[in-house]
């Protein structure tokens, strides 16, 4: 509604537009359910049967129509009793494009305005609705005039209810029929697949899902008509449109106003010049599609999609049983805003041209499982950006603007890598492997997944030489030996949480080390040692945390990864005030720390706690303190991920700045519409240092040390906790 005065001529004009719109929807769609089956260009279906046939017997008819016009349009008002009546039925509590319409009110009284006297003319300035998008981002049922709280939540799904198959008992049944459908998307992205599951039931009364190989059945798709997005707010569909002075589309109330007071004239739309080009009176619906598979074009932006499932009779006609239709949100373009982040070089210095031909960059993220994205985690998200199909584009873009040389990925789904990250990085000339958490399958979306982590490497850059899998439960299995039996199956289900890390060598294919210097890869070229893990999440198990931070560091030296330089990435959800922070960087934890007071099963007493790695954290090492966030959400803000390196053969020459909260603040929290995941990604600049003692010797001389060190500290440690027992 404008902010202007209401007058008659207002009214008048908009009852009927109004008239006008619902007859020329009903005249149409009963002319196709005549015809049988829709032309290229069909009005639209999913009109909401109830509401418009409701809605059009209170009104005239508009004599100018003619008799078949108005014939039509009360065959339309009659009640049908087919499939395509239950589905308009049904999907009334899905997001299905609006041709039931509303008619507009006249705008309120706003007299002290000086827009109310200019408003008062032939026609006042209403909000005509377009068709809306719901806070799950699908098309709304009803012209969003008045207050939506009147509305009931939609969904990209629909249903067939029993109750309204009595009266097909008469006629003949087709093989299958439709009982459900369901987008897995709320708003599908151009050159993505929109996903879709199908359920059928057979005449014996099997169900089972159609994955395009039903012959039964028949698929159409069709593009609806364009929803533009708001002026203000590109990536949300329009709910209004002023009519009388920027002709602009708005996507809310609070919008409107904003751009009825405030919009500079330069981006107001030009006056239309007829009325059924200022109400938009035309809802072509085309047929774009006859299989079950469809990828949306750029043609398909700002429109929603239509998908008819049609059973099909055993002569090869149609059945009108037992179908079903669905419409999604309005189509998007696949994100490509890249966000641009500056790099920090170490202590300030600026990189020499000699630094840049040997420098190698290093990304680690969290990228948030799909398993794991649901509006009650989230909620201030919205729906259509929490879904995979555009969060993965935006993931992608990330990763391609940061041209990283290896990549180390955390909460990866197995099915995401295999159809998403692995072809897609391959195109970029990567090479990765993907390595789940010890957890039961997750039944997800139609299918069974896991999630793990997953790391990449540029093939022209380096050679994978090996892998290994460290998994902490079995590792955990065989280092609690000490105690009683009961002591140690307590302890053992404690540690029992399924997380891994996966750790792989490397050769540097580019750059050789100087006569001498070893460990060298098969080729002569520099070896790295990149370790890629997810430790425990459960924030009141900083015990559990702290003993797989133990388990990592162990499995690395035990396996002869100590010696090489050394990568150690991941989400450890650990903040740097944490035991496993102090751990990773000094070896050690002082037997005072917090976090050793929380050991309900001693987990922690039966094993010495140290090594020998002698980490340091590339973040701190750069700017003195690690990011201020890594991780961003409405229930914490802190940092969890961190990048360390072995100090003694990789020097850090830089790393990429993580956003300040001024600017994370604007999103409200992670993730968001421009940003996919709940997490910020890490990004450091490396260098293999060739300038120091060869790694071997310094590796003995550190040993020798942290030995000596570990002695005490454990020896301190014991008597602690005996003095506290006694206590």
């Amino acid at each position: 509604q404008g902010p202007s005065s209401s007058s008659a001529a207002a009214s008048a004009a908009a009852n009927h537009t109004n008239n006008t719109k619902t007859d020329t929807v009903n005249a149409t769609l009963s002319a196709e359910k005549q015809a049988g089956e829709p032309t290229t260009e069909a009005a639209p279906e999913q009109t909401n049967g109830s509401k418009t046939s409701t809605k059009s017997k209170t009104k005239a008819r508009d004599k100018t129509k003619g008799k078949a016009k108005d014939k039509a349009a009360e065959s339309s008002q009659e009640p049908n009793s087919n499939s395509n009546s239950n589905s308009s039925s049904n999907a009334s509590g899905s997001e299905t494009s609006t041709t039931a319409w509303q008619e507009p009110r006249a705008p309120a009284a706003a007299t002290t305005t000086p827009e109310s006297t200019a408003a008062t003319a032939a026609t006042a300035a209403i909000a005509t609705a377009t068709t809306g998008v719901t806070r799950g981002g699908g098309t709304s049922n009803a012209a969003r005039i008045t207050s939506s709280s009147s509305s009931a939540p939609k969904r990209d799904i629909a249903t067939k209810d029993p109750s309204e198959g009595d009266s097909d008992d008469a006629r003949e049944q087709p093989p299958v029929q439709v009982v459900r459908a369901e987008f897995r998307t709320s708003r599908p992205v151009v050159i993505s697949e929109v996903p879709v599951y199908i359920g059928l039931r057979d005449c014996s009364g099997r169900y089972f899902e159609d994955k395009g190989d039903c012959p039964n059945i028949r698929y159409r798709w069709s593009r609806g008509p364009i929803v533009k997005p708001c002026i203000f707010h590109p990536q949300n569909a329009s709910q209004f449109k002023d009519v009388t002075k920027t002709f602009q589309f708005y996507c809310s109330r609070e919008c409107f106003l904003r751009g009825w007071h405030t919009l500079a004239k330069e981006h107001w739309n030009p006056e239309p010049e007829n009325e059924e080009e200022l109400y938009d009176v035309s809802k072509k619906w085309v047929k774009v599609s006859e299989s079950r598979v469809y990828c949306p074009t750029e043609k398909d932006i700002d429109r929603p999609l239509r998908l008819d499932i049609i059973p099909v009779m055993e002569d090869g006609s149609n059945s009108d049983i037992g179908r079903m239709f669905i419409c999604t949100g309005t189509v998007m373009q696949t994100p490509n805003n890249t966000r641009t982040r500056r790099m920090i070089s170490n202590g300030g210095n600026h990189l020499n041209a000699e630094w840049l031909a040997k420098q190698f960059k290093v990304m680690d993220w969290n990228v948030l499982a799909d398993l794991y994205t649901n509006e009650s985690q989230y909620p201030y998200c919205e729906k259509w950006a929490l879904s995979w199909n555009w969060r993965k584009h935006l993931i992608f873009e990330e990763l391609k603007s940061m041209a990283a040389d290896i990549i180390t990925l955390q909460e990866v789904q197995k099915d995401a890598f295999d159809e998403w990250f692995k072809p897609e990085l391959a195109n970029l000339g990567y090479e990765g492997i993907f390595q789940p958490k010890k957890w039961e399958p997750f039944f997800h979306r139609g299918k069974y997944t896991v999630e793990g982590c997953a790391t990449f490497w540029k093939a022209t850059r380096f050679k994978k030489l090996d892998r290994y899998i460290f998994d902490y439960d079995k590792i955990s299995a065989s280092m609690l030996r000490n105690g009683s039996q009961e002591e140690l199956s307590q302890s053992l289900q404690r540690a029992t949480r399924g997380n891994v890390a996966l750790a792989v060598v490397l050769e540097d294919l580019t750059l050789k080390p100087p006569p001498g210097w070893s460990p060298v890869g098969p080729g002569g070229g520099h070896k790295v040692c990149v370790v890629n893990t997810h430790i425990c999440a459960d924030p009141k198990s900083t015990d559990v945390k702290t003993w797989q931070a133990h388990v990592l560091a162990m499995s690395i030296q035990q396996h002869g990864l100590g010696g090489l330089p050394l990568l150690a990435c991941g989400d450890f959800n650990s903040t740097p005030s944490s035991a496993v922070y102090e751990y990773m960087k000094k070896g050690s934890i002082r037997v005072d720390h917090p976090d050793f007071k929380q050991d309900p099963c001693r987990l922690l007493e039966h094993v010495k706690i140290g090594h020998s790695l002698r980490l340091h954290s590339a973040y701190e090492s750069c700017s003195g303190q690690e990011a201020e966030f890594t991780n961003y959400t409405e229930d914490f803000k802190g940092a969890l991920d961190y990048i360390f390196f072995s100090a003694d053969n990789i020097a850090v020459l830089a790393i990429s700045q993580v956003d300040e909260e001024s600017a994370l603040s604007k999103e409200v929290a992670l993730p968001s519409q421009t940003r996919p995941s709940d997490h910020v990604s890490l990004v450091a600049t490396f260098m293999f240092r060739e300038d120091c003692t060869p790694p071997g010797i310094v590796a003995e001389q550190a040993a020798q040390q942290q030995q000596q060190q570990q002695a005490a500290q454990h020896q301190q440690h014991q008597q602690h906790h005996h003095q506290q027992h006694h206590h």
